[in-house]
């Protein structure tokens, strides 16, 4: 029977991830069509507006990705390993379960010209940002908390803390270890994560139109802006920035990777000679009395403290918002997530699946362009079901990013066992996997319905604006409209992510205090 199944299952779920996969392949023919004509770049380059748009993209990505990598490493270093690394690693949920949106409008709220802290402080003003320095520092401060948290699942803490020991023992400094024996054996993941956060930064939408710049916008705002036109010469230039936004980040990328090779060739053996004791132990106490630890624990779960307190502060108290539809595309995506995500895991291939991670990695707007182009042909633009299969694109991903570890660390040992005693295949996934997972699998689930809450670009071009969520009003109403309308819905769209979050870490406590193991 497990023979049997083991086809039709196989089909049906390489046929799911085909489904939610094929918007790559228009993607990627759209965008190749129009960049062999040198009249429609000579149209896009004559644009005014491309210089400081460029601009202001390129400070921005760059400010978020190596403010988000600094701030991780520095609470990696200081840290990394003992209970304080604990205690951050639990309450660093209190950040990541902010949605994007919902943390860029307390931003705006609190440090825009007429935010609560220049009413506080009446000699400051808000300075004139042209080139989205402030968009980069959101986006820095909350996408560390997904590095760090990244880095807390990789982290083998029992081995290298011991050679950590040694080192300090020897008078290496924090910063010593965190360049000669961290970073190297984390480097693998590190760089992935990395190249996800660049090409998020780098193709953000809804976060960039909340807190700006606005004129001219960043790239990824203006490509959204052509491509929404009617005019087809809008759209060509609007597909032409998608492809430079692509070759931005394959650029970036690549002198990232150059100044990786070019830094491991800088690394001490710890096996070598090193500097003197006095120096590095010299090194180590400045580092302690310029950094102290209570303080600096507790920056980035204040910051998901200090945006909630800030929309609490200034949200309607009478106007919930259009809840429903939030609800409805975020439950259902991440249960077709998890479905597909637990029969891929199983019955699909275990090598070769790069391509399963390729919406982390690539700019968002030319994914949303290509399942825009199909929902079209296939009349489906405007229906719910267009709008969710479009959700499942990146809410896959990030599942997958969350159960995948887990379910590899699952004990060969017991499926052999199962299989001595007769079971098959099928009756292994459900009654042997499947229960050991339970907890894993709720985080994913969590993970997912956040990814769906945040979905600006898909909801409102597959939708045809048909489908209000909170993420789209939050974001229309960012541009001009009610302040408290605005934190309403802001701490609506933070409450509804927090409460699937603390549920599912509620849920996950239960099963790991009454499981009775395979009984």
């Amino acid at each position: 029977m497990a023979a049997s199944l083991r086809h039709p299952l196989s089909g049906l779920v390489w046929l799911a991830m085909a489904v939610i996969y094929l918007p790559i392949l228009p993607a990627g023919a759209m965008l190749l069509a129009p960049a062999f004509s040198a009249a429609n770049w000579q149209r896009l380059l004559d644009d005014p507006q491309l210089p400081q748009a460029a601009l202001a993209t390129l400070v921005s990505t760059l400010i978020a990705t190596l403010g988000a990598l600094l701030i991780a490493l520095i609470f990696v270093s200081l840290f990394w390993p003992g209970k304080r690394w604990r205690r951050l690693t639990t309450r660093l949920p209190w950040l990541l379960a902010i949605p994007h949106v919902a943390f860029a409008t307390s931003a705006l709220l609190l440090f825009a010209e007429g935010g609560l802290f220049y009413q506080l402080c009446t000699v400051c003003t808000a300075p004139f940002d042209r080139y989205g320095v402030g968009l980069g520092l959101t986006l820095a401060v909350k996408e560390s908390a997904f590095v760090l948290w990244a880095i807390y699942a990789v982290l083998p803490e029992k081995r290298l803390a011991q050679q950590k020991i040694v080192l300090r023992t020897f008078g290496y400094g924090r910063f010593q270890i965190l360049n000669w024996l961290i970073l190297p054996a984390i480097a693998p993941l590190l760089g992935a994560v990395m190249l996800a956060v660049l090409a998020w930064s780098l193709s953000v939408v809804d976060v960039a139109i909340v807190l700006g710049p606005g004129n001219p916008p960043t790239l990824a705002v203006l490509a959204w802006q052509w491509l929404s036109q009617g005019d087809a010469g809008q759209q060509v230039k609007g597909m032409l920035l998608c492809l430079v936004l692509l070759l931005l980040l394959a650029a970036l990328a690549a002198l990232g990777y150059g100044f990786w090779k070019a830094w491991r060739r800088t690394v001490a053996d710890l096996t070598g000679t090193r500097r003197t004791v006095a120096d590095l132990t010299g090194t180590r106490r400045r580092s302690e009395r310029i950094l102290p630890e209570r303080a600096v624990s507790g920056f980035l779960p204040a910051c998901g403290v200090l945006c909630a307190a800030v929309l609490l502060m200034l949200a309607q108290r009478d106007d919930v918002g259009p809840v429903g539809n939030s609800l409805s595309f975020g439950l259902l995506s991440g249960l077709l997530g998890m479905v597909v995500s637990a029969l891929w895991l199983e019955w699909g291939p275990q090598r070769g699946t790069v391509w399963v991670w390729s919406p982390l990695a690539l700019p968002a707007l030319p994914l949303v362009t290509g399942q825009y182009t199909i929902a079209l042909q296939l009349g489906l633009d405007g229906q719910y079901a267009a709008v969710l299969w479009s959700h499942l694109l990146w809410v896959l991903p990030w599942m997958l990013l969350v159960l995948q570890p887990a379910w590899r660390r699952i004990d060969p040992r017991l499926i052999l066992t199962a299989r001595t005693l007769g079971w098959r295949r099928t009756k292994i996934f459900c009654l042997l996997k499947c229960p050991l997972v339970i907890r894993p699998a709720l985080l994913a689930f969590a993970t997912g319905f956040s990814v769906s809450m945040a979905q600006y670009m898909p909801t409102l071009w597959l939708g045809a604006g048909r489908f209000a969520t909170l993420t789209t009003e939050t974001v229309a109403l960012s541009s001009g409209g009610s302040i408290p309308l605005l934190a309403n819905r802001a701490l609506g769209l933070l409450l509804v992510t927090g409460a699937v979050f603390g549920l599912a870490a509620l849920l996950s406590r239960f099963v790991g205090h009454y499981r009775q193991g395979l009984r």
